[in-house]
Formats: structure tokens, sequence, C-alpha cells
């Protein structure tokens, strides 16, 4: 069943919003994502995503008419927003802002939501099976997108919803942005499921979160590390949440002592927890460790998803996907917008692993330059790029999966200044960032920064580098 045509009995329960006081039957879902405006013929939309039934009701539109939508973090840096409408020139933009206004944009009129139409129509290419698009660096507004299908979406939804035996008795909580394929993983295999979604925008350290939970008698909760890390750390996880069943974790590695603690406090507690592995490129989810096997497997990723393969690459050691949930492809600019299937369901995830005698999965490093906080993709590369087109100064961007850090030539007095710019383009605690000033950055023979030395100063290991980039 194609989980955007919400098909499911008119008068089960689909969405539970506490901050409206709203609660909507799937026959009312049906009806209000129809009263959506939507462009006649194929259009690129941009939707400023929130947990919010309105954002649901566009998403689900966007799907519904063949109108191939972006979907952003309505949160996202104004001038990160602006590259991104440069770059793709979206003909409508969907938002909740009252004052939402953007140059070469008109106020388009509708009841609860802001659209902005282009003044400057244009035919735009856009390939028949491209529907939607996701950022892999939310927090940055790259232009590198990720090209997804219908068919990609329904897959992966497939899959969760059948590992971990979802069904209409489930009540989970957006505790993760909709933007975010992990959080729209949650939304996608529940609707799929027929299940009622609970939403929230609140953080799940907010008293307001807990209530929502709790008022909603919420069954299920998604996090990334840094989540799980916060409610062991603060306790919530063992004194609220009764009615929790299952909870899932994705979006970059927990650590085994976390692990350990969270399957202990599961088999206290009565409820099933997931470790689980994915990228945006493969619409979130690639494997799962069952339940069952995490007491004997602290450290694994686990198996691959119903209807996916996993295997690692002779040579390299590479760990390699095979699905009908990988992406068609990237974007970068407006004319890959045109493009098909480029991978033919294989993706070559960029990590390396190991594969134990029970078939088991397990990542010991990484290819590429980008980090993981808070569950978001950080490309290193770009992230130099912002920071030193404000400053001019050289810098260096490494660190590790908790962590940001930033080295640039320079004086100790504009470390604040650094450190200030970097939390406010890309919405980070300030104990998730560390910059530090050099009078000469490390660098090769070559003249080109040394990230290996870099890393070795501060003891983070050189897996995230590869060879090429190591000498760079």
């Amino acid at each position: 069943m194609e989980f955007w045509k919400i098909e499911h009995s008119p008068a089960g329960l689909a969405v539970i919003e506490p901050s409206s006081g709203r609660q909507k039957s799937y026959g009312e879902l049906r009806s209000d994502v129809n009263q959506i405006f939507m462009p006649n013929g194929r259009s690129l939309i941009f939707l400023l995503a929130q947990n919010r039934y309105e954002c649901l009701c566009v998403y689900l539109a966007a799907l519904q008419s063949d109108n191939p939508v972006l979907l952003i973090d309505a949160s996202l840096d104004r001038t990160l927003l602006q590259g991104l409408v440069d770059t793709y020139r979206p003909a409508y933009i969907y938002g909740l802002a009252p004052d939402l206004a953007l140059p070469g944009y008109l106020a388009h009129p509708d009841g609860a939501l802001s659209i902005l139409e282009r003044q400057s129509r244009e035919c735009i290419p856009l390939h028949e099976s491209l529907a939607l698009l996701l950022n892999t660096s939310g927090s940055t507004g790259s232009p590198k997108l990720v090209r997804l299908s219908r068919q990609n979406l329904e897959a992966n939804a497939v899959s969760i919803a059948s590992y971990l035996e979802l069904s209409g008795s489930e009540r989970p909580l957006t505790s993760l942005p909709m933007s975010y394929s992990y959080g729209l993983s949650v939304i996608n295999s529940h609707l799929l499921a027929g299940a009622a979604l609970s939403l929230t925008d609140y953080g799940v350290l907010r008293r307001e979160f807990w209530d929502t939970l709790d008022q909603c008698a919420c069954t299920s909760l998604a996090g990334v590390p840094y989540t799980y890390q916060m409610l062991l750390e603060t306790s919530l996880l063992t004194r609220r949440g009764k009615t929790l069943r299952t909870l899932t974790q994705a979006g970059g590695a927990l650590g085994d002592s976390y692990t350990r603690r969270l399957h202990q406090l599961a088999q206290e507690r009565g409820f099933r927890f997931f470790v689980m592995y994915g990228q945006t490129e493969a619409t979130a989810r690639i494997s799962y460790l069952p339940f069952e096997k995490l007491g004997d497997k602290i450290g694994s990723i686990g198996i691959a998803i119903p209807n996916g393969r996993l295997e690692l690459e002779a040579d390299s050691g590479e760990l390699v996907y095979r699905g009908p949930n990988v992406m068609l492809g990237y974007a970068e600019c407006l004319e890959d917008l045109a493009r098909g299937d480029e991978l033919g369901g294989v993706l070559r995830t960029g990590d390396l692993a190991r594969q134990d005698t029970d078939g088991f999965f397990y990542i010991t490093g990484r290819l590429k330059r980008f980090l993981k906080l808070f569950g978001k993709r950080f490309n290193l590369d770009e992230v130099e790029q912002i920071v030193q087109s404000n400053f001019g100064f050289p810098i260096a961007c490494f660190g590790r999966d908790d962590l940001l850090m930033l080295a640039f030539e320079g004086s100790d007095g504009v470390v604040p200044k650094v450190l200030a710019m970097v939390r406010e383009k890309f919405r980070l605690p300030q104990d998730s960032i560390q910059v530090e000033a050099h009078e000469r950055l490390p660098r090769t023979l070559r003249g080109k920064i040394d990230y290996q030395s870099l890393l070795a100063m501060h003891g983070v290991s050189s897996s995230a580098l590869t060879a090429t980039e190591a000498v760079r």
C-alpha cells in the first residue's frame, strides 16, 4: 500500500497534536490533504518543515499530486536558505512563518499556511521518478541533495514496518524533525501501518515533551546518540514514559557503555531497544540489530533490513548496500533534477566495516570527511568554506561524532567570534564546538593543511580521512 494515499479506515485516529488541541482521523487527514493548494503540473516546491499538522498535510499533498518537494528545516539560517532558493528556483515555497518573505517571490493566499510563489516562472525539467529531495547536511544549507522516488520511500517504509512489527495500535512521538530522513522515516512507516502520529516540536529535555508523551500514551520514541546520552544522564528515561514499548536509535554510533545501559533499562522496563544504521541516500534505514540479539552484539549495526542486502567490498572493506530504497542519485544544481536513476539500487556507504561469523556487521571507520552531530551530517569541507567566507583566514575543520573542532590561523581574540558564528549558523550548542587559534596551521610538504597532524594533536582517530585527503 502506498502510505501517502492514507487509505486506512476513515474513523481510525491518524494525528494527535496537543499544542493545538487537534485530533484528526484518517478520513479528516485525507480531506485536509485534498484541501492543500498544489500547483497544476509538476513543479518543484520547498517546504520549510516543522513537526506540525499543516506541514504533514503539505508533504502528503506533494506526494499525491506528484510535485517534487524539498524538505528544509524551518530553523535553517535565512542566508543559507536563500542559497538553496537561488540554486533550485522552486515554483512555490510553503511554511508556517507569518512573515515569510524572499526576494523574487510573492505571497500566495492560503489559510493556515504561508505560501510564496515565484514571480518569474520557468519550465524546469524534472525527472518523472523524482518525488522528494533531502539534504544530507541539513544545517549547512548545502546545495547537494539526495534525489528520492516514491518507490524509494515506499520500500523503506515497508521494510521498517516489517522489522519493527508496526501496527495500527502504535502511537509514535515525533522526537526528530521531519526534514531529517530518520524523522521522516518514522512518519512514513507509521502512516503505512495506520498508526496515530503524535506531533511535537519540543526537545526531549523539555517538560512539555514528556507531558505530551504521557498525555498521548505514546508507544515509541526515536533518537540519535545525543538523545539517549542526555536521557540517561538526566534519568528521564528511568522516570518517565510508562507507555513506551519501542525505542530506536540511529544517526551515528551511540557507544558501547550507553548501549549496555539501555539494554539493561529495556529489560527492566519491558520495552524493546533497536540500534539501527542508515543514510539519507538509502531513504533512511540500511540495517538494524534485532532486540533479542542486542546483549550479545553490543557495537554492531546488525543485519540488512528486509528486502536489502549488505556486503563488504573485497579490496577496500567498504560496506556496500543493495536495495530498492537506494536513492536515484545526487543533485548539486538545477539541471540535475532531470536525471533518472544513476545507482541502480547499489549504494557505496563510504563506511569501512567487518562482518562476524554470525553475519552481523560492525562499522570500523570512514572513507569520507564528515561528522554526525545530533544525528545530522556535517560535511567538513562545506563548514570550512562557510566559516572562511565570513572571516577570510585559513581554517581547518575536523573532530569526532560528538564534537566539531575548528582550528584557524589567527589570534586568540578572534576565538569567541568564530565560536558565536558557528553556533548561530549551524544551530549547535556551545559544548559541541571547539575552536582554537594557531599561529600557523600544520601543513604537508605540498603546503596543504595536514589534517592527520591536527587529528593526532587531539587524539582523534584518522579513520575519517581517505588516503588522498590525508596528504591534502
